[in-house]
């Protein structure tokens, strides 16, 4: 187990007015995050992601998506595993991130613990070439809990051989997310 800070990210709201109305760039605020994380199980479901990631289906992209993901009330802590496959009608197709979590909420689980992502084709590259498409993390977040003291983490795989992952928590990777208040 190893401390780790997520940082805290501050960017102030935004004003130009327009001659039909002001354009706002809203402000976001978030706090500095003080972590413990398993590095060795980050290390083994960064491992079964990249694993996973050569299973993928994707004869038209070519571009080979893993992810692993380990469920925070599932008392066994079972490893979860998704590729992306690929369909020619394109909206058929289904990406890693939600292959692996579809299994483990079909198998009763609903809050992430930690989740992995490889992009076997795009290691080495800029976070924005390895990171879940807007569709991935409005659905991750379904399964995040932001409130939450043990964050559901998100690590993201660089391919670096020094490096686990580069790690986010669901409100440093979808600001902004889709909540249905209740």
């Amino acid at each position: 187990m190893v401390r780790f800070t997520l940082p805290a990210l501050v960017a102030p709201a935004s004003f130009t007015p327009t001659s039909a109305g002001r354009l706002v760039s809203p402000a976001v605020a978030l706090p500095a995050r003080e972590l413990t994380i398993d590095d060795r199980l980050v290390h083994q479901l960064v491992q079964a992601a990249r694993d996973a990631s050569e299973r993928a289906y994707a004869p038209f992209s070519q571009f080979r998506v893993g992810a692993a993901v380990i469920m925070a009330n599932d008392p066994k802590g079972t490893l979860f595993t998704g590729a992306n496959v690929e369909n020619s009608s394109y909206g058929g197709t289904i990406c890693a991130e939600r292959s692996a979590l579809t299994s483990a909420v079909s198998a009763g689980f609903h809050r992430i613990a930690y989740l992995a992502v490889s992009v076997r084709d795009a290691l080495n590259g800029p976070v924005c070439s390895r990171s879940p498409c807007g569709l991935c993390r409005q659905f991750i977040s379904q399964f995040c809990d932001p409130a939450a003291p043990d964050p559901s983490l998100i690590i993201i795989d660089d391919g670096a051989p020094d490096t686990l992952g580069q790690v986010f928590d669901i409100e440093r990777l979808l600001p902004w997310g889709f909540r249905l208040q209740k």
